[in-house]
Parts: structure tokens; C-alpha cells; sequence
């Protein structure tokens, strides 16, 4: 077998281009990757219809609206996923069986020889994918399981703690068959390869893919070349959060800022904004740039690296989370300096002082920010020493020589070449 015979079929439930977060950038890096080996297929499944018509670089696309193709029995059949192990809400949101013939359709005609299957919730489709001669990887973006304990361990009220236990029970039961099943295992970081042998047991080869970027794609912002938006151009201070901002651990950082992180920083400096810059602001969020006009939330955004260029630092205040945060990845190759808790940092080669400041602690928070404000070579320093971390390991290049060795481990009859 050579690179160029190598055929591989993704299966999202996100259209993974143009990138609109976290989710669609790792998954477009991956597609990127694989187009070296050979043929790209995608197929799709969620709840909206896509304006783009075509992927760039990708051989077939299919896109399904499971919305739309439900029966009304599907329906209400999503309801019952109590009475069934494997079943879970979320991974009933992006299933039909209209959808299902599509894939298998689109597995006949395609022919792939490797189906790289995009997160836990697409469970639904892995017995139609097995029934196919191809090889399987799970590519776990989180260690699910543990990221639903985290979020709902709080959650108040007799019936809403019984259903979060139940939707747990049921997601590690998923999650564990999955990595069972698989050929190979994609995840973020050594922290979740490690998650996953705590909660699973060696099941299937796991490999740690650390989401990357192509860094040639903010090199315009590290340049300042970059207009900014034009609201951002009287030169005040600017605080960027970057994320889909209905996220739970997002709400919850953003809720830490606007609460508690960002008064004290405007009592320093009393013309600093917060930009809050990501899809599906909750009410709360809204609420609060109504009030404080310092408070700018855009919503989604066609392209964040206005915003990175309009940013004097970024700062990640996230108490709970899975996977690696491709916000900070994406600060570091656009020049940008970055304060982060630990568990914003986890899983990224990125060391206090040295490429960051990480801070735990609402005032350890507020005194990082006021001191990348204060100390412009501090903050250079550090923007300086993580767009070299960021090309050594965080590069399309630096993921794809990682990926290379993973696709050879699970297809010996690849021929070696370099990806460069």
C-alpha cells in the first residue's frame, strides 16, 4: 500500500469547514493530515443544513439534517433511552436511520479503508460502520464520562441528580464499548490517554493527536497586519475569552469574568474591555454587555483572528474541562499572551513563566492580567517563547509526523514517507 492509495472516511456531526470552534478546527486538522495518505470522504449528520455545498480538498461529502429525516416513531423514540444502556440524549441528537442508510451508501460507493469517527456521540452509527471492511479509529476529543461528572456535580434536585446519574451510567457504558471496538484511539493529550486506562482498562491501542493548527494561518495577526474590528480600533485595553460560550465549562468561566475577574481588573484600568467571542452567548452573558458597555459579546464570528489581533492578552479561567483548549494553541500562534488556570493549561507542553501565566485563584487571576498589562515585555517574552512551542508541537506539521507513525502502527502495509 502506498500514501496514495490510503482512503479515509470521516464521520462528524459538525460540518467540519469553515472552522467555528474548537470541534471543527481539530477535525479540519485531521482531514488535512489524512488528504497526505490519499481520498477524503466526509459524511455529516446534525440538525441544520449547511450553506457550503463542498469541502475544500475533500473527495465526497455527504450531509444529512437528522431533524428533518426523523420519523415521527424516531421521535418519540428518543425519549426512551432510559430503558437502554446504550443509549444516551446526546447521542440520539445526531442519528436517523435515513441518515444511517446515507452512511451506508456512502460506505459502498467509498470504499474507505479507514473510518475515523469524531467523538462519542456518534455511537449510534459504529455496528453499520463495523459491518464495512475498514479500520476504526475513535477519535475522543474528551474523555466524556469523566467531563459529564465534572459539569453535572452539582446539579440540585432529586429528579435532575437521578436522570445526570443515569445519562452517566449509560455514557461510560458507551464510551467503554466504543474504545472496545475500536482499532485505535485518538486523544488530546497524555492527560487523557491516562484518563482512559484509569476508567477503561487497555482496551484498543490509544494514541495521544494533540490538537494543532496551521500556524501560517495567523501569521498575519502575529505581524499585526490584521485590521481589526473597527469597533476595536480607538486602542483601549482588550481581554479576549474565546469559545463556544454555551459550553458548560465555558458558561462557567465567562460567568467568573463577568462576576468577579473583570470589576477588579476595571477598577486598574478603567478603560479595559472584556470580548466575549463565541457562538450561543447564554442570556446572562447578554445581560451583562447590556449593562456594562465594557462587556462586548459578538457572538459568532466568521473569523477570530481580528479579535486575536485586537486582544492586548487572553485570558482562560477554566475550573472544569477535557481535551486541550485549541483557544490557547490558537493565542499562541497569533502572538497573543495568555493567563490560564491549571485545568485551562491541562494537557498543552506550556510552562508558567515561561510561555503563560497560570493562575489559579480569582485575585492570583486579576493580578496576571494587570501584569501582562503592565509589563509589555513580559507579556512579548512570553508571546515570543510559545509561538516556538506552539510550531514544535502544536503545528499541522508537528501533529501530522505523530499521525503518520499512528496510521502505520494500525496499517503495516503503509509505505513510510515523510509528510513534509
Amino acid at each position: 500500500m502506498t500514501t496514495s492509495s490510503i482512503r479515509t472516511l470521516f464521520i462528524t456531526k459538525e460540518v467540519p469547514y469553515p472552522t467555528i470552534a474548537g470541534l471543527s478546527l481539530r477535525i479540519w486538522q485531521n482531514i488535512n493530515i489524512m488528504m497526505k495518505f490519499g481520498p477524503v470522504g466526509v459524511f455529516s449528520a446534525s440538525n441544520w443544513n449547511p450553506q457550503n455545498t463542498s469541502l475544500p480538498g475533500v473527495a465526497v461529502w455527504k450531509h444529512c439534517n437528522v431533524a428533518i429525516q426523523r420519523s415521527s416513531w424516531e421521535k418519540f423514540a428518543t425519549r426512551l433511552w432510559w430503558f437502554y444502556p446504550r443509549r444516551h440524549s446526546d447521542a440520539d441528537w445526531a442519528y436517523s436511520k435515513t441518515a444511517a442508510q446515507e452512511l451506508d451508501k456512502l460506505l459502498t460507493q467509498f470504499q474507505p479503508d479507514l473510518v475515523v469517527i469524531e467523538e462519542v456521540w456518534l455511537y449510534p452509527y459504529l455496528s453499520l460502520v463495523k459491518s464495512h471492511k475498514c479500520r476504526i479509529i475513535f477519535d475522543n476529543h474528551n474523555i466524556e464520562a469523566s467531563l459529564w461528572e465534572q459539569t453535572h456535580r452539582f446539579v440540585q434536585g432529586l429528579k435532575p441528580k437521578l436522570k445526570a446519574k443515569i445519562l452517566l451510567q449509560h455514557l461510560k457504558s458507551i464510551e467503554s464499548d466504543f474504545i472496545s471496538q475500536a482499532n485505535q484511539v485518538w486523544v488530546c493529550s497524555k492527560e487523557d490517554a491516562s484518563l482512559v486506562l484509569k476508567l477503561y482498562g487497555q482496551k484498543s491501542p490509544t494514541h495521544v493527536v494533540p490538537n494543532g493548527i496551521n500556524i501560517s494561518h495567523y501569521n498575519y495577526v502575529r505581524s499585526q497586519e490584521c485590521r481589526l474590528p473597527q469597533e476595536l480600533e480607538d486602542g483601549r485595553q482588550n481581554i479576549l475569552f474565546l469559545g463556544q460560550l454555551s459550553y458548560p465549562p465555558n458558561a462557567v468561566a465567562v460567568e467568573l469574568l463577568i462576576n468577579q475577574i473583570y470589576p477588579r481588573i476595571r477598577e486598574r484600568y478603567p478603560d479595559s474591555r472584556l470580548l466575549l467571542v463565541g457562538r450561543k452567548p447564554t442570556q446572562f452573558m447578554l445581560e451583562a454587555a447590556k449593562r456594562e458597555p465594557g462587556i462586548i459579546v459578538t457572538g459568532g464570528v466568521p473569523d477570530v483572528r481580528p479579535y486575536l489581533a485586537a486582544a492586548n492578552l487572553m485570558v482562560v479561567p477554566l475550573l472544569h474541562g477535557g481535551g486541550t483548549r485549541l483557544k490557547i494553541v490558537e493565542a499562541f500562534a497569533a502572538g497573543c499572551p495568555v493567563v490560564s488556570t491549571t485545568k485551562g493549561a491541562e494537557g498543552i507542553k506550556a510552562q508558567d513563566g515561561e510561555h503563560l501565566l497560570i493562575r489559579n485563584e480569582v485575585e492570583e487571576l486579576v493580578e496576571g492580567v494587570c501584569q501582562l498589562l503592565s509589563d509589555l515585555s513580559l507579556a512579548q517574552k512570553l508571546a515570543n517563547s510559545a509561538y516556538e512551542l506552539v510550531q514544535a508541537e502544536y503545528s499541522w506539521e508537528a501533529v501530522g509526523s505523530k499521525v503518520e507513525q499512528t496510521v502505520q502502527e494500525l496499517l503495516p502495509e503503509f509505505a513510510s514517507s515523510s509528510l513534509h
